[in-house]
């Protein structure tokens, strides 16, 4: 076997749409990463779930941040307040800070529902304008999650990325993947070119993990919008994504970057470990 990189970063996302938690170590089950997307807001007036990819009105949604896991999950407001889930002031704060009100749901298998989205129009890419598009679109794992239970980002890919524009903030919040692979010496987008299709194992022993190479990820405004206080909004991200990294696959052609993974063997990841093609 064959090591490709090591894990950089680990993040975990309790509520769909917001900021998350980087993690030293975390267990991975067969629907991906233990507590992902755990969470989502859904729209009382249109019944929706609610995803900053439809940034008017729910960009605000990243500038808060979800830690914890399973009922524990707190919220933190951008104006400082912290709130536990089961808090009846939290949708109180979230109707102050997104104009609409909203309630909180906790996934269950195979969650369905629908939410906005925005894309640019960009040449050649298939969606543009205004889409809704039904979360687990894969059919399989847990929560609210959208193509994949696992996004595998490499650093090469960032750099890639970086390296076609100086004034370009490449940074990971943009992106939003499970893990960062950290893979020197490497250029391009590998997790597409080098790994598609395969089998990445991640760690050593008993709890090693391995997971299937899926799907190259498709990037939409989201990776575009300004987050918190210091993440500008900078459309030529994804413009820049779209002229590097445009990738065709039986539900179209997409600016992609990172690669959605499902998992064929549980165990935990931690900073640090190896990462082998198997």
């Amino acid at each position: 076997m064959t090591v490709v990189g090591t894990v950089a970063s680990i993040h975990r996302f309790p509520m769909k749409s917001m900021q998350g938690e980087q993690l030293a170590e975390v267990e991975i089950g067969p629907d991906g990463m233990v507590g992902d997307r755990e969470w989502a807001l859904r729209d009382i007036e249109t019944g929706k779930l609610v995803s900053a990819k439809r940034p008017r009105p729910w960009r605000a949604a990243l500038d808060c941040t979800a830690t914890g896991l399973d009922d524990d999950v707190e919220i933190t407001m951008p104006w400082g307040d912290v709130f536990h889930v089961h808090d009846g002031g939290l949708a109180v704060a979230l109707e102050a800070l997104f104009g609409r009100s909203v309630s909180l749901e906790r996934s269950e298998r195979r969650q369905q529902g629908t939410y906005d989205s925005e894309w640019p129009e960009l040449e050649g890419i298939t969606l543009s304008g205004d889409i809704e598009l039904p979360t687990n679109l894969a059919g399989e794992g847990r929560g609210f999650i959208d193509l994949g239970v696992l996004h595998l980002l490499t650093t090469s890919s960032m750099a890639t990325l970086e390296a076609e524009d100086d004034d370009l903030v490449v940074d990971v919040r943009r992106f939003r993947p499970s893990i960062v692979v950290d893979t020197p010496g490497l250029d391009g987008f590998p997790e597409n070119d080098d790994w598609a299709g395969a089998t990445l194992r991640i760690g050593r022993g008993d709890d090693a993990v391995e997971v299937s190479i899926g799907i190259p990820t498709p990037r939409c405004i989201m990776t575009t919008v300004a987050q918190q206080d210091d993440l500008p909004r900078q459309p030529g991200v994804l413009q820049a994504i779209a002229r590097l990294n445009r990738r065709t696959d039986e539900l179209g052609t997409f600016a992609c970057l990172g690669a959605y993974a499902n998992v064929a063997r549980p165990g935990t990841v931690r900073a640090g470990d190896e990462i082998e093609l198997v």
